[in-house]
């Protein structure tokens, strides 16, 4: 029972860990256009086929076809305590990972034991891509990783209790995960496979009527805001974005790659150093052991989870009393990287890849606990060095992108130039129309809807003529769309307007981002 206590208590730590691991990083990024689509349903308006209106209320359905408002119903509350801020948008997402990582251990202590418990813990809470992609959020990942587990767990559950209860509660999961992101589709699909390949028997001797009913009547309760959108709109969600394609397969196997190793969100989210021409110095106390950490080290950009994984696969299958576990894991991430994969316009970015997490950990959990399991002081000091080894690598790729946030700031995708725009626009009494991609949301967001914000600019004609109306956008050599931009350009330079530059944004660096301006009559 004290070891039971002690474990527990380590995999708590490691929660807090890494709760404090994101702290470090939060205040570091802008924010991205992703990461504040679901504050449109909080703050503006949204269009009436993604809502149903009951006692007078718009209550959101949907925020895209294929994106439901499960985040936005959990942020309404929050954001009506905590005005919209850097920390107010990614700490209750940390903690949603945090609770991850609990239910993680939680799900490994039932099998694999107490030591596979702490292992899966401590692997998954030092994992930089976990980290960064449930920080920020823009997948959105953190709600599905921790639908995908809860689901896991009762559905373990019930198959040591034959709970009608637990079979409930982990359909009803499953159906919420897929109200939230409907590619939670390539998360089911793996479990089902899994389990018809490594429990067939199981599965089909709890294949009753009442058990099928039950499952499908809790599945499309939690899934039933996403059911009645597309009964109202011919089932677009599936229409729309079920294509499959064989494209750039090499750059998704590459991404998978990246992201197994944590360097999948260099240059993508930090800048290296190649990417700016001015290099921050460190501040605080924390800034300056981070960058000092990083250069002892060598500033790792790559963990060893690939040849771990490798290794752990081996032993896995090598042991009967791990081999079912180990080939659930195998065909579950199997089976939904494929679906990633070749589904057109998918798999190739790491919030995509990271969905198979926590599988990955889940098989290197499994393989050290039968390790310690079958040579006992051996191989309890044999797996906890590499449990320290891969955790220390781990935590260190993530001090690397902490020390390269402050040295070489954000990408432009993150540019936290968002912010000084986004105060710069405060009490703006005009038309703000926002031309460039990675604008409109994050402005909604931050300003809590109070800007008379438009995406795009329709009907030209009548924006043109618009009073004090001001645009925005990235400057040149850092536009999404240039063609939209040049296009708007050129249009009102035919109806006779010229644009005048108001002021121009830069990023904390000093890199200039946004652009402000208006068009005048020539």
């Amino acid at each position: 029972m004290k070891r039971q206590y002690q474990v527990w208590l380590c995999v708590l730590l490691a929660c807090v860990g890494f709760a404090l691991a994101g702290s470090a990083l939060i205040s570091y990024n802008g924010v991205e256009e992703d990461e504040a689509l679901f504050a449109a349903p909080i703050f503006s308006q949204v269009a009436p086929l993604y809502r149903i209106r009951i006692a007078h209320e718009n209550i959101p359905l949907m925020v895209m076809d294929y994106v439901g408002a499960f985040k936005s119903w959990l942020y309404w509350p929050i954001f009506h305590v905590f005005a919209p801020s850097p920390r107010s948008l990614r700490f209750p997402v940390l903690i949603i990972g945090a609770l991850a990582i609990l239910l993680f251990a939680r799900l490994l202590e039932r099998v694999t034991g107490l030591f596979g418990a702490l292992a899966g813990a401590l692997l998954l809470a030092s994992d930089p891509i976990y980290l960064l992609t449930a920080e920020f959020d823009w997948g959105p990942v953190a709600i599905q990783h921790l639908t995908l587990i809860a689901a896991c767990l009762l559905l373990f559950q019930f198959s040591r209790s034959n709970s009608s209860k637990a079979l409930a509660a982990g359909f009803f999961t499953l159906g919420l995960g897929m109200w939230d992101k409907a590619i939670f589709s390539w998360l089911i699909a793996g479990l089902v496979v899994a389990a018809l390949v490594t429990f067939p028997k199981e599965i089909f001797r709890r294949l009753t009527k009442r058990n099928i009913a039950v499952a499908l009547a809790s599945f499309l309760l939690g899934a039933l805001p996403l059911l009645m959108f597309n009964i109202r709109s011919d089932w677009r969600t599936f229409r729309g974005n079920a294509s499959f394609s064989t494209e750039n397969l090499n750059a998704k196997i590459a991404v998978l790659r990246s992201s197994l190793n944590g360097s999948g969100l260099f240059g993508y989210m930090v800048n290296y150093r190649q990417q700016v021409q001015t290099v921050n110095e460190p501040e605080t106390r924390l800034e300056r052991a981070s960058t000092r950490i990083a250069d002892l080290a060598g500033e790792p950009h790559y963990s060893f989870q690939i040849p771990a994984l490798g290794m752990a696969i081996v032993a896995g299958l090598l042991f009967r009393t791990s081999r079912r576990a180990t080939i659930f894991a195998l065909a579950f991430m199997a089976t939904a990287w494929l679906l990633m994969a070749f589904t057109k316009g998918a798999g190739a970015a790491a919030h995509h890849v990271v969905l198979l997490w926590p599988f990955p950990q889940f098989v290197l959990a499994v393989a050290l606990a039968e390790i310690v399991r079958r040579w006992s002081r051996i191989g309890v000091a044999f797996c906890a060095a590499t449990l320290a080894f891969l955790c220390i690598i781990s935590l260190l790729v993530t001090n690397q992108y902490l020390a390269q946030f402050i040295r070489y700031g954000p990408a432009i995708t993150w540019s936290d130039a968002i912010y000084p725009l986004s105060n710069s626009l405060r009490g703006e009494p005009g038309e703000v129309f926002a031309v460039d991609w990675d604008i409109y949301d994050p402005l909604v967001l931050l300003l809590q809807g109070q800007l008379k914000l438009h995406p795009g600019t329709e009907q030209l004609d009548r924006v043109l003529a618009l009073p004090r109306a001001i645009y925005i956008t990235h400057t040149p050599d850092t536009q999404f769309f240039p063609k939209a931009n040049q296009q708007l350009e050129t249009v009102a330079a035919a109806r006779g307007y010229r644009k005048e530059l108001l002021r121009v944004i830069a990023d904390s660096h000093g890199r200039p981002v946004f652009q402000v301006y208006q068009f005048v009559r020539q």
